[in-house]
């Protein structure tokens, strides 16, 4: 059979990929950007933040009605960004992460400049509203958009787009968080899951570079200021060890959690997706008309569980309202991630765990093994680590990322010990990590089970 006549006998081949100068430069120009951007949305959301909060003091002028100004005002706002993302962009829907994952991974192409506005705005709204979720899922997506537009505007081929893409995801987290190495080892442990020379330059150009930008314009105060610590002791790794196995249970749990709210709001297939959006809305701003401070993200509630500000009743309180309100809040679909909730819950059952064992036991053991208890503030670091390990199954990224977000490196012991178990934990559960089970569900949305 004869070939057309302009069938090449060949195909053509690939274009080489750019040195790794070049590489390296490109991803320099992707992290500056990402920088701008991601310091740009911490900004706004510290303004809606502080709104949200006027807001609800204003109400509280008319006591009798005063509670449907925040639910009203919350529930039009999480309309309006899961209207965004279903209008302009699926894709930027939840976390993110899912997706930045399987473009590295060759399941999915990556997300079109679209995915940024919206995300950005969608993010703003729905964060600002108070839906209990994190500004870094936002971040590292809009991160990874950058990453491919700029790389797409060099001419970059398919393989470096990718690696582009993934580099400055992991600048996204290391400026939501101010943690640059937490966003290195984020593109190895998450996302990429192996090391190669050209990803390693291209990551660490990018998460420099959006570090030297982000902190040009919002400073270089860790996330969490964190008081003296004594220095752990041998003898209590045991309680380390017991908090991380149960902080490993309660991920596994958290993780079923999140995927019942997400069938449950599926279910409901005749209310319109941004009504049913709205009255997600709705009930966070309900919540809080009662209690503002389990709003938003959470993280300067965080702070006021490490300087010790609650009580052992209102540790099981935040714990038991944030658990329900983050897993709840991300039924909604808009944007928002789930690491910040994340580390409100193990900072609060930290300090809860360590609380609930010195009155128990404090009375009887001190005496004999005076330094066995650690103290509340490091149990609830400890706490952080280990629920991030066991949730999202990426215990080298959760280890750096809270001694970035402390400043702190006196528990690095108990964190190893504590995210030992927390590993274990659920895996022996059969939990698979909260992003491999989005991914799924994000690429075979007909097997999912509503």
């Amino acid at each position: 059979m004869k070939l057309p006549l302009d069938t090449p006998i060949n195909p053509p081949p690939e274009r080489a990929p750019a040195n790794l100068f070049v590489l390296a430069l490109i991803a320099l120009i992707s992290g500056a950007l990402v920088g701008l951007v991601g310091a740009a949305f911490c900004l706004a959301l510290r303004q809606a933040d502080q709104t949200r909060d006027l807001v609800i003091a204003w109400a509280r002028q008319w006591p009798d009605f005063g509670w449907l100004i925040p639910v009203v005002a919350a529930a039009g706002l999480v309309m309006a960004a899961r209207w965004l993302v279903q209008r302009f962009a699926p894709l930027a829907s939840g976390s993110g992460v899912q997706h930045v994952e399987a473009v590295m991974q060759g399941e999915a192409e990556p997300a079109s400049g679209v995915v940024l506005p919206v995300k950005f705005i969608g993010g703003t709204l729905a964060i600002g509203s108070g839906l209990a979720l994190g500004r870094e899922g936002p971040t590292v997506q809009m991160g990874a958009v950058i990453g491919t537009l700029v790389g797409k505007s060099f001419a970059a081929i398919r393989a470096d787009i990718r690696i582009l893409q993934s580099a400055a995801a992991g600048a996204g987290l290391a400026v939501a968080f101010n943690a640059p190495i937490g966003g290195v080892a984020f593109v190895f442990e998450e996302l990429s899951r192996r090391f190669e020379s050209r990803l390693i330059v291209a990551t660490l150009a990018a998460c420099g570079a959006a570090l030297m930008v982000a902190r040009a314009l919002l400073g270089d105060p860790p996330e969490f200021q964190l008081g003296p610590l004594p220095t752990p002791t041998s003898a209590s790794l045991g309680l380390y060890l017991i908090l991380g196995a149960l902080l490993g249970v309660l991920g596994a749990a958290y993780n079923r959690a999140i995927i019942h709210w997400l069938n449950l709001f599926n279910r409901f297939e005749r209310i319109p997706v941004i009504l049913r959006a709205a009255g997600v809305g709705g009930a966070v701003g309900l919540v809080a008309w009662f209690e503002p401070r389990l709003a938003g993200g959470g993280e300067r509630i965080v702070q006021s569980v490490l300087n010790g500000q609650f009580t052992l009743s209102g540790l099981a309180g935040l714990f038991a309202a944030r658990w329900l309100l983050g897993t709840f809040s991300y039924s909604a679909g808009a944007p928002g991630g789930l690491f910040s909730p994340l580390l409100l819950v193990g900072a609060s059952f930290g300090a809860l765990f360590g609380e609930t064992f010195s009155a128990l036991f404090g009375a009887a053991l001190h005496p004999l093994l005076p330094d066995l208890i650690p103290s509340t503030p490091a149990l609830a670091v400890v706490g952080m680590a280990a629920f991030f390990t066991a949730v999202v199954r990426a215990p080298l990224t959760g280890l750096i990322l809270i001694m970035e977000m402390t400043a702190n490196t006196t528990l690095l012991m108990p964190m190893l010990a504590a995210c030992l178990s927390a590993s274990i934990a659920p895996a022996l559960l059969g939990s698979a990590p909260i992003y491999d089970t989005l991914r799924q569900r994000m690429l075979h949305p007909d097997q999912r089970r509503v």
